[in-house]
This record gives C-alpha cells, structure tokens and sequence, in this order.
C-alpha cells in the first residue's frame, strides 16, 4: 500500500484538496487510517466475499469477523473522521474523507459500502431536521451504535422515483408512519450496529403528484421503548458481487418515522445524501481501479515469458499504463471535486460526471487487469475476477450511468453549473507546464465545444446523452491530468507522473474526436428524422 498512499498524498496536494489542514497533517491522518485499513480491513475481504451473508430467525448475519471489525472501527473512532467537530468529529476536509473512502473500498468494498452512509445521513438530519430530532437521530450515528440506509427504489419504481408507491400517513397527533416495500437497500439489515436509521422516500401526496408529492423520512429500526420498529426484512439478493454487502428487501407495514423538512421536499432532502454517496460511489470506483493496477503490476513483475517478465512485453506495457493512467487520473477528479463540494453549482455539475467517468474506468481498469494476468485473472485466488464483479455494479446504483448522462444534457447543460465548469477548466488550462500538456486538453475542449453545440438543438437528448457524457468526462480527466502534470516536478519521483501523462496524451485523449464525432453524426440524424 506504500506506493498508493504515497499517490494518494500527492494527488490531495496537486489538486488543492487538502483543505484546512496542511499536508503533514494530512499524511499522518491518511497513513494511520491506511495502517488499520491494512492490517484489520483487507484480510476480511476474500474470505467475507466467499462466505457472504445470511438469514438467520428473521436478521441478516453478516460473514465471521465483520462485527469485530466494526468495534474496532469505532473503537479508534474512524467512524469520527468526516463528522463535524460541533457533533463530536474530527472535521477533516473533504478531500481527505475521500482519500479515506479509496482507502477503505479498496481494502473491503462491501464493509465501505456498510459504514459510508452516515456521513450523508448526517447532513440532511442536519439541513431538513427539526432540533428534536437531530438531539434524537445524530448521536447515535456519530457514536456508531447505528448505521444508516437510504431506501429509495420499489419493485415498480427504480430510476422513476414519481413511481413510488410507498406512503406516509400522519394522525391526529402529527406522527408518522409509513407503508410500502422497499428494494435494493444496502445494509437494510446487520448484526454491526445496534440500530439502524433508515432514510425512506415515500408518498405523503397524491400519486398524481408524481415526484412532487414525495417526502423524506427518518425511519429507526428500533422504537425509544427498545422495542423493533414495523420493519420486515423479506430477503437478501444474490447478486454478481459484493458477496458480504446484504443487499435487503424491506416491507414497512406502518412503521414509525420522522419527517425531515416540510412534506413534498423529499427529493430536495434526498439529494443532500445522494449527491454524498454519488461522490463515495465515485472514489469506489476510483479504489477498484488502483488495486486492480497493484494486482496487475505486481504480477506482470514476477511472471516470465519468453526469456523476460512479461512487464517488459509491448501490450502488457501498454495495458499496465493505461490502468495507471486511468487510476491516477480518476482518483484526481473525485478529490478535485471533494475540494470542490462548498461550491454547490460547480459540485452538482461535475458530481454526477465523476460517477460516470469514474465507475466506467474501474471496470475497464479491471477488464485490463483479468488480461494482464491471463488464465490467472479468471481465477478467484488471485483477487482480479472479485474486483471485476465488485466493481461492476457501481456503474448501477445510486442513479445509473444512463440516467445521469440524461441528467447532464437534459438539466445541467445551460445552467449555473455549465458557466462554473468552464471556468474551472480554464483554470487547469492555465496551469500547464507546457504546450505539449496544454496542446493535449485543448483538444479535447475544442472537441466538447463542437459537440456542445451540436446537441444543443436537439429536442430529445437521450441518444446522445451516453457519448456526450463521456466526452465532459474525458475533459474534466484531461484538466486534473494537467494539475496532476504541473505539480509533478515536486513529486519524489516526477517520472512517476510523467510516464502515465504522457500515455494519457498519446492515447486517451485522442477519444474525444471519435465521440465529438458521433455526437455530431447524431446530431444530424436527429434533425433529418425531424425532417422527414
């Protein structure tokens, strides 16, 4: 992990992400999280994916070590990093809660994915919650005792929230309780934490309403008398990957629950928390991408072929270069955007794009890992396949990479959001070292500018919403490249950066013509069509 610490303190640096905190600070912080990580965290990972979860007298039991694991956690107070010091946390910046994410998701995604979501819950108790309910909710979440989920999606409602069907009612007294199933919920159900909080969209309008009619609830697993709340775990999904995650299906048959904020704000409630986990989901991503690169450099160091390691051989070159291209670079852009998250326009515009890019390069880093270990890549002893399946699903939840490229060239497009990431990509522009790293991300902006136009007549964007999105992905991977470049020269080892750099130029980049390309041509068959 050296090597990837060492990457990681250097990336915070480059692109401005240390916060408050200078980087000493942050490095004694990231290397102590990274020494718990590594010796508690990464040995559970293997064996808990191979044992997976279970039901047992109607709760989920989680694999052989994982609740030690969280004592531990909590017993060092890791679960503190991200909270504010007002509520009893550390405070640390953004961008080193991030590093910490990568940290954690790439030692043991399916734990990460356990404990990430109390941050975010956090912040919207804190924004919608009245102060009751933020003196009831918050201190368990920030002593450990509870863990939270967000319970969105139903059976007919996944992507079309105006779908849900789960309802809250009031009474007399102005108390709540909801009604409804609830699916693909992370961690609906653990033997961790004593309680869980539940964050439940549902339905205090008319289903006519659609997604105007929808609020936001606090819903506890456990009523104040101690007594379990009427929530009813159904089922865990076997799934793909993420063996020791409990993927759980819930049945509220009215349960008690707080309303956080006023009813009908529940999706501006919600994505308080989501674009939080949009970001986490980003730097999972980011952390599949750089253990798959490990995996695959060490392995191609050792394994010989033809006389010499196969490291040495043209298109495992290649390969290995493009995984570490592809790594550092996404691991620039989620920490560019955690220093970036004060700014609300700018971080809802490149949220959703970090996604994307992001959870897109850890597959195809993996893909790339499997062939550079061969046969061995296919095979569950040596880590590669779990990385592929895990990392899978991140292009999946918290909003599909398809929904949210319809959501940049359908909302983002035009607005604040759009003058702000200009901007920032001017800024990077003016920190290149040289025309040669200047030369290659104006490329790729001349690229999106003719695009950009190009689409803009287009009534219905949904054709061109997946290329477009790539292509303000390649751009916004372009200018961290460029942050990354210019603060290289400080780096311990600047050939460390500038081997990848110059790869990045050669042979990433070139992608934004062929997608300037085809959102042009689409462009035009959109408009023949209109005229025919």
């Amino acid at each position: 992990m050296m090597r990837q610490h060492d990457d990681i303190v250097f990336a915070l640096r480059a692109v401005g992400a240390t916060g408050a905190w200078d980087l000493p600070e942050c490095e004694r912080v990231l290397s102590a999280y990274g020494d718990f990580v590594d010796s508690r965290v990464a040995p559970s990972n293997i064996e808990g994916d191979r044992e997976g979860c279970r039901i047992k007298d109607g709760r989920v039991h989680l694999p052989a070590g994982l609740p030690e694991l969280y004592r531990d956690y909590v017993d060092l107070g890791w679960q503190l990093l991200p909270l504010s010091p007002g509520i009893g946390g550390i405070g640390a910046p953004h961008g080193v809660c991030c590093a910490a994410t990568e940290m954690l998701g790439g030692a043991n995604h399916a734990f990460q994915m356990l404990v990430g979501l109390v941050p975010g819950a956090i912040r919207v108790i804190e924004r919608f919650g009245t102060a009751a309910q933020q003196a009831e909710l918050i201190p368990p979440l920030a002593a450990g005792t509870a863990l939270a989920t967000m319970c969105l999606t139903e059976p007919g409602a996944g992507s079309d929230l105006g779908a849900i069907g789960t309802v809250g009612r009031s009474d007399a007294q102005g108390d709540w309780a909801l009604t409804g199933d609830k699916i693909f919920v992370s961690g609906g159900d653990q033997d961790l934490s004593q309680t869980i909080l539940h964050l439940v969209l549902a339905r205090t309008g008319s289903a006519g309403e659609g997604t105007k009619g929808l609020s936001l609830f606090a819903c506890p697993s456990h009523l104040p008398d101690g007594n379990r709340n009427a929530i009813h775990l159904l089922r865990i999904e076997q799934k793909l990957g993420l063996h020791a995650s409990p993927t759980c299906q819930l049945r509220f048959e009215g349960a008690a629950a707080h309303l956080l904020g006023r009813p009908g704000e529940g999706l501006t409630a919600m994505f308080v928390m989501m674009d939080h986990a949009r970001l986490d989901v980003a730097m999972q991503g980011v952390a599949h991408a750089a253990r798959a690169h490990t995996l695959a450099r060490d392995y191609a160091a050792q394994r010989r072929q033809g006389g010499r390691i196969i490291a040495e051989h043209g298109d495992v070159a290649r390969m290995l270069l493009e995984m570490d291209a592809l790594a550092m670079g996404t691991r620039a852009m989620a920490l560019r955007t955690a220093a970036l998250l004060d700014d609300t326009d700018l971080a809802s515009f490149l949220t959703p794009v970090c996604k994307v890019f992001c959870t897109e390069a850890a597959t195809t880093v993996a893909d790339n890992g499997i062939q550079v270990l061969g046969g061995y890549g296919y095979l569950p002893e040596y880590g590669m396949e779990q990385i592929w399946r895990d990392a899978r699903v991140t292009r999946l939840y918290e909003g599909t990479n398809g929904v949210l490229a319809m959501t940049l060239v359908k909302r983002l497009l035009g607005g604040a959001g759009e003058t702000a990431f200009r901007r920032e990509i001017e800024a990077a522009m003016a920190l290149a070292p040289s025309p040669a790293v200047r030369q290659g991300a104006e490329t790729v902006l001349s690229a999106w500018h003719t695009a950009r136009t190009a689409i803009e007549p287009i009534a219905d964007r949904g054709m061109v919403a997946a290329p477009f999105m790539r292509l303000t992905g390649l751009l916004y991977f372009a200018a961290c490249w460029i942050r990354l470049e210019a603060a290289g020269s400080d780096a311990a080892d600047p050939g460390r950066i500038a081997r990848p750099a110059r790869f990045v130029r050669a042979a990433l980049l070139p992608e934004a013509i062929s997608l300037r390309i085809r959102c042009e041509a689409m462009a035009t068959a959109d408009e023949d069509q209109g005229n025919g």
